[in-house]
């Protein structure tokens, strides 16, 4: 690869073989080097080769104020959360996790702690985002000798929820509010305790989840096989159908969303599901 820039000396500005930039990262890379020169790859520890040219520039800046260890600790993190959440999630989280953590550390080191108000809401929703925060604390207790509090695995998880949804306008926040609201009609109308370790009480909140984003993205569900289903679902399933309805009633009222049938069906589905199971006695 091409030497373009430097951006300090453990990061440059690179360009491959196809005339495409890159961002490279490796102890020294950066060090009397003249533009037009070979970059030395056995020196090469991270390739950063962001899609978006404004993300690209937005990581050149963090990487001239933000000491370099960050950023690979920021993609370590992003490779954890590609095994154990979602193998598609975007590079561009990056930016965001790489400040938060820098931040974090700094606020840590400074004795000053920020509160998660939705670290318990976190931690039941976001399962597997979660377990990529706490992944990170530990990455920074060991590489940086800090130890961050709790509520900052939180903050990360939903760094790595927001890659997944890339919603403009709505945040975490408003999709966790929705998913409150739902499974309280749930609990409220079946009259029952969810059981919260159950695999399809996980399924349940993952539907609810993309239900909200498709909510606030102002896109609806529509499956035609749904429709012949539509008999057997309400005749199987009647307390569970009516709950939905009730979900539906109150989408409308509060957020003006009008629920489709085939959203109705599956959400019935779901329910039928996680109340059949939180009713069964405990072992």
């Amino acid at each position: 690869m091409i030497f373009k820039k430097r951006l300090n000396n453990n990061a440059v500005i690179a360009e491959d073989e196809k005339g495409r930039e890159k961002i490279l990262v490796g102890c020294g890379l950066g060090f009397q080097k003249k533009e037009g020169s070979e970059v030395e790859e056995q020196k090469i520890e991270k390739i950063f080769s962001l899609e978006d040219a404004g993300q690209r520039e937005q990581l050149k800046e963090l990487l001239q104020e933000i000491p370099v260890e960050h950023v690979k600790l920021a993609d370590d993190v992003l490779s954890y959360a590609r095994v154990h959440v979602n193998s598609k999630i975007s590079t561009n989280v990056i930016i965001p996790l790489c400040d938060h953590i820098y931040m974090a550390v700094e606020r840590k080191k400074q004795g000053i702690d920020v509160k998660n108000v939705l670290l318990w809401d976190i931690r039941r929703y976001y399962p597997a985002e979660y377990d990529t925060g706490l992944y990170a604390l530990r990455c920074v207790k060991e590489r940086f000798h800090v130890k961050l509090e709790e509520d900052e695995a939180g903050f990360i998880a939903l760094h790595i929820v927001n890659a997944q949804m890339n919603l403009k306008q709505k945040s975490v926040h408003e999709i966790t509010t929705v998913m409150q609201e739902i499974e309280t009609i749930v609990r409220m109308t079946c009259k029952i305790k969810l059981d919260a370790e159950s695999v399809y009480y996980h399924r349940f909140i993952t539907h609810l989840k993309f239900f909200a984003e498709r909510m606030f993205s102002g896109k609806t569900y529509e499956d035609q096989e749904a429709a012949a289903l539509a008999e057997v679902i309400r005749a199987q399933y009647q307390e569970a159908y009516q709950c939905g309805r009730k979900i539906a009633d109150f989408m409308g009222d509060k957020y003006h969303y009008t629920l489709s049938e085939e959203e109705i069906l599956y959400l019935s589905i779901h329910i039928a599901r996680i109340v059949s199971v939180s009713r069964k006695p405990r072992v």
